[in-house]
């Protein structure tokens, strides 16, 4: 399963605890849509480096350096 799935169905899970906490009142359901926001964190993170590596090999190798490469570079100066 990629990330981007991961990501999708940890919403889900978090949309259906946090109705299941907020509208019934099931303390349990907290914990559950804590644990759904704590993968979804960690799926954005995975999701991120994935769109980078993406994005970097699109452009092709030796194409120079990246947007962010140019800003740090011109920030460092």
């Amino acid at each position: 399963m990629s990330h981007h799935d991961k990501l999708l169905d940890a919403f889900e899970a978090y949309k259906a605890e946090h109705e299941k906490f907020e509208g019934k009142g099931i303390k349990a359901s907290a914990t559950r849509a804590r644990k759904a926001l704590q993968e979804i964190a960690g799926s954005c993170k995975e999701r991120r480096k994935e769109i980078s590596a993406e994005k970097e090999s699109r452009e092709g190798k030796g194409a120079g350096m990246s947007q962010d490469a140019a800003r740090h570079a011109h920030i460092r100066k």
